[in-house]
This record gives C-alpha cells, sequence and structure tokens, in this order.
C-alpha cells in the first residue's frame, strides 16, 4: 500500500472512529439510554443481550444465525442477526445493505479501525465482501466467496471453493485488490483461511498425503504462510492423521495461535495454544465438569482466549458453555442467559469484550457481549454423577461470580 493510499485509509478510519464515538456501549438490562465504560475499574461486567434486525426469533446456535463473531472498536460489534449481516453499536443493531441478488450472510470479522468483512448468499452464490460503518454499500472482493479475518493495514484473508473438485483456494487482498492466491503443498486440500495478524502472518488448515508408505493415511494439519508472497506454508506440528484434525482459529500480534484438535473417533476436541516456532501445541483442559472444547478466538495483544466448552455425556443431555481463559490460568466459564442454557464466545478484544451467543428461557438464541468478561469468568464445579455415569445435572460455579 503506497503513501496515499494510506493517507486515505487514515482519514476514512478518524471518520469511522468519530462516528463510532458518538455511540458509547450500554448496559443490556438498561435499555439504550445508559452509557457504561467496557474498561478500567469503572467498567460494569454484564452480559449484554444485543437487539436484533426483524424477523423471526433464532432459536438453534447450531446453525450459527444469531451470534458476534468481532469485537471492534468503541462499542462496535459484528455478526449475524436472523442469517443477515450486522454490526451493533452498544446494543443497538444496524444492518449491513445488501447488494442486489444477496439475500442474507454473516460479518465474520473486524479490525480496529472498523472495518468489516464477512461474506454474502442468495441465489447468486456466496461472495466475499468488506464494509464500514454507515457506508450505503459493501465492498464486493473479486474472486472471492468467503472472507474470515482482516488486519488493522486493511489486509483480508478468505477463499474461494469449486463445488466441481471439492477444492478451495486461500485468498489475501490489500483493500478491495486480490494480493495473491496462499499456496499449499503439493497434493494438499485447502479447507479454511481463518486469520491474519498485522505481521501478515495468516492461518488456516487443510490435508494431504503423509508421503509415508507405513502411515498411508492423510494428514490434516494447520497451516501458517507468511507474509512473503513467495514462501510456502509452515506445517503446524503435529500433523494429524486419521480421526485426528488439527483447526487453528486465530492468530494475535505476537504470532501466538489457537485452535484445537478434533479426535472425530471419540467425538472430542481439545483447546490448543501453538507458539513459535510451531513445533509442540499446549493442550489446554476444559474446565470442570466439560468433556470437550475448543478455542475460537484469541484477543490482539492482551492473551486472552474464548471459545465454547462441551459435555456429551449422555448426547441429550448436551450442555454447550462459553469458556474464557486469560493468557496461563485455568480455562473458566462464563455465566449465560440461564443457569443451564447453550452461551459460546466467538471473539475477544483488547478491551476484555467477549462476544458470542446464548439461549435464553425460552430457547430463543440472542447475539451477546460479556463486558468486563475476566471479572465474570468462573471455575465451575464438576456435577454429581449417576450411577450409570452421566450427570445428574450440569456443572455450575463454587461460587457467584
Amino acid at each position: 500500500m503506497g503513501n496515499t493510499s494510506r493517507a486515505v485509509g487514515a482519514g476514512v478510519a478518524a471518520a469511522v472512529l468519530a462516528s463510532l464515538a458518538l455511540a458509547a456501549p450500554v448496559r443490556a438490562d438498561s435499555g439504550d439510554t445508559a452509557a457504561a465504560p467496557d474498561t478500567g475499574a469503572a467498567c460494569a461486567p454484564a452480559l449484554r443481550v444485543l437487539k436484533s434486525l426483524p424477523g423471526p426469533d433464532g432459536g438453534n446456535p447450531w446453525l450459527h444465525t444469531d451470534q458476534v463473531n468481532g469485537i471492534g472498536p468503541l462499542g462496535l460489534s459484528v455478526g449475524v442477526s436472523h442469517d443477515r449481516p450486522a454490526y451493533w453499536l452498544g446494543t443497538a443493531v444496524h444492518a449491513v445493505p445488501l447488494p442486489a441478488g444477496a439475500a442474507g450472510g454473516s460479518v465474520e470479522a473486524v479490525n480496529r479501525l472498523g472495518l468489516m468483512v464477512g461474506t454474502l448468499t442468495g441465489p447468486g452464490g456466496r461472495k466475499a465482501f468488506s464494509y464500514r460503518p454507515g457506508a450505503k454499500a459493501v465492498t464486493l472482493l473479486p474472486g472471492g466467496q468467503y472472507a474470515t479475518a482482516v488486519n488493522d493495514r486493511g489486509h483480508v484473508v478468505g477463499r474461494r471453493h469449486d463445488a466441481s473438485t471439492g477444492a478451495s483456494t486461500g485468498l489475501e487482498w490489500s483493500g478491495p485488490a486480490l494480493r495473491r492466491e496462499l499456496p499449499v503443498p503439493p497434493g494438499f486440500r485447502l479447507d479454511e483461511v481463518t486469520g491474519i495478524n498485522n505481521a501478515g502472518q495468516i492461518t488456516g488448515h487443510g490435508s494431504g498425503p503423509t508421503g509415508d508408505d507405513d502411515e498411508p493415511y492423510d494428514m490434516n494439519p494447520g497451516l501458517l504462510w507468511s507474509a512473503d508472497t513467495t514462501a510456502a506454508p509452515t506445517l503446524l506440528q503435529p500433523v494429524g492423521g486419521n480421526y485426528e484434525y488439527y483447526r487453528p482459529q486465530a492468530i494475535d500480534e505476537s504470532g501466538r495461535i489457537v485452535g484445537h484438535h478434533w479426535y472425530t473417533r471419540a467425538m472430542q476436541e481439545t483447546p490448543l495454544l501453538w507458539t513459535a516456532p510451531y513445533t509442540e501445541p499446549s493442550y489446554v483442559p476444559p474446565p470442570a465438569g466439560s468433556t470437550s472444547g475448543t478455542f475460537e478466538d484469541i484477543s490482539p495483544r492482551t492473551g486472552v482466549s474464548v471459545g465454547a466448552a462441551t459435555t456429551y455425556d449422555p448426547p441429550e443431555d448436551t450442555v454447550v458453555r462459553a469458556q474464557y481463559r486469560s493468557g496461563g490460568g485455568p480455562m473458566r466459564v462464563l455465566p449465560g442467559l440461564t443457569p443451564t442454557g447453550y452461551s459460546a464466545a466467538y471473539a475477544v478484544g483488547d478491551d476484555d469484550r467477549v462476544g458470542g451467543v446464548a439461549l435464553d428461557a425460552a430457547h430463543v438464541a440472542h447475539p451477546v457481549v460479556w463486558t468486563c468478561a475476566g471479572r465474570q469468568a468462573y471455575e465451575p464445579v464438576a456435577p454429581a454423577r449417576r450411577p450409570g455415569g452421566s450427570p445428574v445435572g450440569p456443572a455450575g460455579p463454587a461460587k457467584a461470580p
């Protein structure tokens, strides 16, 4: 990006930040009238239920049609509301304008200057886009169907998918222009592109042959690209194999990567943290009472990681709760809208706001934001067990958070 582009970008960013400053975040239980700071000693810990776009209530959080996917500056959060791309200033919801041929979609990420990226859906297929708060139209990103992450330099990553071959091609855009296609090792299939930091490091995952006659099964590793457009990706270790998949989901400014290990034979996921030189991840145990868990995001600079903790024992009693981990501490959970209701965290910012989804007592899914999340997170107590091994009830807090 040249000096002229940077000057223009700085002017646009200033205008965006000024507009956001007019909409201070608010407590969900006080409506949209009382402002409350989200950081510092005056921060008021709260679980804020965000407003929804018009339409039928969301009821199935597994469909990802109503949730927060990204945390931006000054009370901005982004995601999806009733299967349409949306953003929030405080708790107030705003629709991303849909171009002709689009019926829905999702905002997947936002940078600290308010630039959003995501995917549009409709009869014309999927299209990757970028958008700034208040703009009259989205910008379509050439050649892309999915835009999944953006850094503060305006570099966007995503992919396109060829349904006829089942293959995906990873893409990086600089502003609205395609910068490169992401290379993969020979024989590899790309599955997802998941994150980018300001150093230009990009995360994703795929599968490919091991090249070992004694281990004929595919390996399923995480992938890491550098900013060097000519360099091949690094295969994060270990590389996986039959029934085992490694799924990096986000990367912070220091190069720490979070994700999970998925062992399909046992239907078990384990949260992971990779650090350079990426030769061995740290496996993070889920909170007490949970049998599985994921990391979905890491804050840019504070090391806080969030995701979902799940208990599948038995399947009909599945309990899913948003989970939270500060830099090196134990895994904790965040309070939901009900003591036993579904919740999951998909985004976290340096100001300790966490975004995700939660079910209310009527089993309606709501996009939510936890403010001062670390002050709400608690270590649960494992539930008592029935003679057959299943829990008597979901795990609860050792004491009120």
